[in-house]
């Protein structure tokens, strides 16, 4: 028995149409389970932790005895939003001085979502050029035990960068340090002296 071509034709295509549905149909999971790469509301992302260390390149520089910041907030930057890890607790002053060689300050260890990271920020008290500061909290401390404030060209408002690329895996710690390098970050600028940090992170293996 001959069938019709053009009937074939259509049974081929009513096929093919059929199929292109049951294609489209979207993943079907059941209830309290999320497709992978998603979460349900309220579910949290997996967390590592961020041992963060800060140090310095040494500086000569016989007359000066201390360089001194302090950290109001330390930010991470996700998703094209900068986050204030809540871990740590401010306003600490270091002097970046002592944090040369082998030596650094353990910053704290933090809480961050699972992820790759490329940047942290530093929040410090430090004031906006021009301002007459009584208690700055960054400082120079020269070997006369004189004291002169560090400015900021926008004052503290926008922090400091620190730029590296790290992982955090899920349950996992990594250890990075925020190096600063004081010899190129202080510049005088007529009688003023100005903090323009390079801040750069430093995985460990």
């Amino acid at each position: 028995m001959e069938i019709n071509k053009s009937l074939l034709a259509w049974i081929i295509l009513t096929v093919l149409a059929v199929l292109g549905i049951v294609y489209w149909i979207p993943a079907q999971v059941p209830p309290g389970q999320a497709l992978p790469g998603q979460t349900l509301p309220g579910q949290t992302l997996g967390t590592g932790i961020l041992k963060l260390y800060l140090s310095d390149a040494p500086l000569d520089a016989e007359n000066v005895t201390g360089v001194y910041i302090t950290i109001n907030e330390i930010q991470y930057h996700l998703d094209n939003q900068w986050i204030t890890c809540e871990e740590f607790v401010g306003n600490q002053t270091y002097n970046l001085l002592e944090l040369t060689g082998e030596n650094s300050a353990l910053l704290g260890e933090l809480t961050l979502p699972a992820g790759h990271y490329t940047q942290i920020r530093f929040m410090l008290d430090i004031p906006e050029k021009g301002s007459s500061p009584t208690s700055p909290g960054c400082y120079i401390k020269f070997a006369d035990n004189s004291v002169e404030p560090l400015f900021a060209p926008s004052g503290g408002e926008t922090g400091y960068k620190a730029i590296g690329n790290f992982e955090v895996f899920v349950n996992g710690t990594v250890e990075v340090t925020a190096d600063f390098d004081v010899h190129k970050a202080v510049v005088l600028a007529g009688s003023s002296y100005i903090l323009k940090p390079t801040i750069k992170l430093i995985v460990h293996d």
